[in-house]
């Protein structure tokens, strides 16, 4: 019985190559040959779209270049509505600023909320380790999605080895 089973898989196995989908390109194993011949098929394409489109992706491109920002996550790590709000908000911050002079902070108001966010992290993994960084000042932080500041391209140990 599991002979038979054996051979009914592999005849089922290797009756099914012989459907393989066929070259349509007609492109060779080589890498060199492989790029020129898709290049030449990909220059033969007839791209028709509307011209709203291309204007939409032209203004969708200048806006992202006045708005200065990028998609991001921050820590919040203060939020209240009460009457005192937005002193306590500034105290956060300022306190923050003292212990941890080395990450951004922001406030702002939403309302009714006033908040205060910290850092400029361009993915989850930099935001989940400074809320360990932070955690034993402020353990009930949590991270929000927000628009960030873009992150600087040089640090400046970067930049002063370059002068010397």
């Amino acid at each position: 019985m599991r002979y038979l089973c054996s051979v009914i898989f592999f005849f089922a196995l290797f009756s099914t190559l012989g459907y393989a989908q066929p070259d349509t390109l007609g492109i060779t194993p080589g890498i060199s040959a492989q790029t020129a011949k898709l290049e030449e098929f990909l220059g033969k394409l007839d791209i028709r779209q509307d011209s709203r489109i291309t204007d939409m992706l032209i203004r969708h491109s200048q806006i992202n270049q006045k708005r200065n920002a990028t998609d991001g996550f921050r820590l919040e790590i203060f939020f209240s509505s009460d009457t005192k709000a937005r002193e306590r908000a500034v105290r956060v911050r300022n306190e923050f600023n003292l212990v941890f002079p080395n990450i951004a902070s922001y406030m702002l108001f939403q309302t009714p909320n006033f908040k205060v966010r910290v850092g400029d992290f361009r993915n989850k993994s930099e935001a989940l380790k400074a809320k360990a960084y932070i955690a034993s000042k402020y353990p009930n932080a949590f991270i929000v999605k927000d628009m960030i500041r873009f992150p600087e391209l040089f640090t400046q140990s970067v930049e002063q080895n370059e002068e010397q």
